[in-house]
């Protein structure tokens, strides 16, 4: 049987937290910082209206107020985190009993015999991106492939990974491009029917069909 394995990643987590608390910022940006005064004055996590004005996570405060002029800055409130972390665990382990964690807003799910109950992985995923909507407020991309670096690729790219059998071998079709930081770890096989890829000038991966 085939594994089939989901990464779940709870989308701009500290932040969507902090908006689902204060409501009037949901369309502000909005970054959760360290304190300044204590020397830990930077950027742990920012919305999208914060991302879309070039704020990274990491920037010092001062240069996210560059980049951002209207940007609100809130001390995080960790207890909350945790909360809404486990929250959402709860809601994966009602699709399967082998939930890895990575960190608070990351899990790895092995959804491999649960088919029969709910369906093939992508309608598990769909399901599970509902829910996590309608009953915690928060939004989650999940990637859906054979193993836990493809899943994570899927989910960090927003897009369906593709599982095709090919004469008794899988081969998986990446989406697109993706920034070569997203890349846990790249083995690359001597195997030269094996795979196939391209690092661009650009710094860009760029891969077609990837045979396993």
């Amino acid at each position: 049987m085939e594994r089939t394995i989901l990464h779940s990643d709870l989308n701009n987590f500290y932040a969507s937290v902090e908006c689902l608390h204060h409501p009037q910022l949901r369309n502000v940006p909005v970054a959760v910082a360290g304190d300044r005064e204590a020397r830990h004055g930077i950027v742990l996590a920012k919305n999208e209206a914060a991302k879309r004005c070039g704020v990274k996570t990491g920037n010092p405060l001062w240069m996210a107020k560059q980049k951002c002029k209207d940007i609100v800055f809130i001390p995080p409130h960790h207890d909350e985190y945790m909360k809404f972390s486990k929250l959402a665990r709860e809601i994966y382990s009602e699709y399967t009993d082998q939930v890895e964690s990575f960190g608070l807003d990351e899990c790895w799910l092995d959804v491999s015999g649960s088919a029969s109950l709910f369906g093939n992985g992508q309608a598990i995923a769909d399901t599970i991106r509902r829910r996590i909507k309608s009953e915690l407020g928060l939004t989650v991309s999940i990637g859906v492939s054979y193993n836990k670096i493809f899943a994570k690729l899927g989910s960090d790219l927003k897009c369906r990974m593709q599982l095709l059998s090919s004469g008794g071998k899988t081969s998986k079709k990446l989406c697109g491009r993706f920034p070569s930081a997203n890349c846990c770890m790249l083995v690359l096989p001597h195997d030269p029917d094996c795979v196939d890829v391209v690092l661009k000038p650009s710094g860009l991966l760029h891969s077609p069909t990837l045979h396993f």
